[in-house]
């Protein structure tokens, strides 16, 4: 069977056939392995096993018997008619299916996917634990690679933690997170620099929405396609993605849309959504979807802000949402007109993120000193100010950076800007280093010993 390439993903793939070698010693390997929808978790997988002794079981929500009817029937497609004979035609209980599958591979090696693994702990009461019964008593010598995957990233993460019935027992354990921008630009390589990050902002890491975008239009006509029409990709799947992991309940969808209109501190949130918010937005830093930063050098009493912690979730929340209705309606192409300020924002956003994710892959490179702490600040007394990128070593404040998403270079007036701010941030050294980004980079005459600049192809280059 041929399937498309696999981008973006070698260090998890090496890391699944490293595993697979000591599957193959008889050594038993139990895999875990979860995150978001559209990660690409299934399409890996896919990948990893072919050519391979390999049962692949995608679950579903339906009743324990008709899954293990289900799981016997992938037996015979995958492993042969014969396979499933030596089960007497079925299962009993999952028990006795795991029991099977493990005898099966002490002979030869044998790898056994079990996809969406919380749909059979919905389904069977104690899934885990019977993993954990089985797995626990295997025979010495069985040459099992076992592999559980999950959407539900809670369930599988209460699964591995304490009191979890899997805790200790996996080989490796990896979450599978939306790529970052620069291992992202693999599924778009042609596009120039601002048009990835335009497809990035409104796609984020995720290898199907990447793909789906069409390099040979422009960012306009992708974003009616996809975002601006009843059915499109990103339009339809936000709202999939978050019901794999929150309950329809908590007004989950009013809290994210009230920070994707800039209501960031819990009080402007919980007016904007009308409700208490106090344990949905724990569940949703919980669950990811929104992350809790104070500024960076802050005393710990600093009350926090709230930002959606992924590019697209915030470019649906910002941009669509409000005129989802509208949207429904055939309107797609005028609502994206009328909520162009709210895009060229959300832009703006992702690049001041890119640009602390530059920094800190600075820092990996050994180009910034390796003790500085990257983040951002901003003034919680005082006139307001707003560092995009400040560096720490120690107590210290040693580098302030500024990220503009505008084409034109940034020039004197912008680093002359930066360095006023100098006088605001936590314990500033006396000539600290700047960095600006822009899309157009720095002006060269600027450029110097303390003073660096940093274009957007740069930002996204390997590293």
């Amino acid at each position: 069977m041929s399937i498309e390439p696999l981008l973006g993903r070698d260090t998890e793939l090496e890391e699944l056939h490293a595993v697979w070698d000591q599957a193959q010693a008889g050594r038993p390997q139990l895999v875990v392995l979860w995150g978001r929808r559209r990660v690409g978790k299934t399409f890996l997988l896919s990948h990893f096993v072919q050519t391979k002794r390999a049962l692949f079981f995608g679950a579903t929500q339906q009743a324990e018997a008709v899954e293990l009817r289900r799981f016997a029937e992938a037996i015979a497609r995958d492993l042969g008619p014969a396979a499933l004979d030596l089960a007497g035609g079925g299962f009993a209980g999952w028990e006795a299916a795991l029991r099977f599958v493990a005898a099966l591979a002490r002979q030869e090696a044998l790898i056994v996917v079990l996809d969406e693994v919380p749909y059979l702990a919905g389904s069977t009461r104690g899934f885990a634990s019977i993993v954990q019964v089985v797995w626990d008593h295997l025979p010495p010598g069985t040459r099992l690679m076992l592999v559980l995957t999950g959407s539900a990233v809670g369930t599988i993460e209460s699964m591995l933690g304490p009191g979890g019935a899997l805790r200790g027992r996996p080989t490796s354990a990896r979450r599978l997170d939306p790529l970052a921008a620069p291992e992202a630009r693999i599924f778009l390589p042609r596009l120039a620099p601002t048009a990835f990050l335009e497809a990035y902002a409104a796609c984020g890491g995720y290898p199907l929405h990447l793909r789906r975008w069409d390099s040979a239009v422009g960012t306009e006509a992708n974003l009616v396609r996809l975002a601006a029409t009843p059915g499109g990709l990103l339009f339809e799947d936000a709202l999939g993605i978050l019901r794999e992991e929150l309950p329809d309940v908590g007004g989950y969808p009013r809290i994210l849309a009230a920070i994707g209109r800039g209501r960031t501190r819990s009080s402007e949130i919980a007016d904007e959504a009308a409700q208490r918010i106090e344990h949905p937005l724990e569940v949703l830093v919980r669950a990811g979807f929104v992350r809790r930063s104070v500024p960076l050098g802050a005393p710990r009493r600093i009350r926090p802000i709230y930002e959606i912690d992924d590019p697209y979730l915030a470019f649906w929340f910002s941009v669509l949402y409000s005129d989802a209705a509208q949207i429904g309606g055939g309107q797609g192409r005028a609502v994206l007109r009328r909520r162009r300020e709210q895009w060229q924002r959300h832009l703006g956003w992702v690049f001041e993120e890119l640009a602390r994710q530059h920094a800190a892959r600075l820092v990996r490179a050994g180009e910034l000193p390796e003790d500085l702490v990257v983040g951002r600040w901003w003034s919680t007394s005082g006139p307001p100010a707003e560092v995009d990128v400040l560096g720490m070593r120690g107590l210290r404040s040693v580098l302030l950076g500024e990220a503009k998403w505008q084409e034109r270079p940034l020039g004197q007036r912008d680093v002359f800007g930066l360095l006023a701010k100098a006088a605001a941030v936590p314990h500033p050294v006396h000539d600290p280093l700047l960095v600006l980004w822009g899309r157009g980079g720095l002006e060269p005459h600027l450029a110097g010993e303390r003073v660096r600049g940093y274009e957007l192809g740069e930002m996204l280059g390997p590293g």
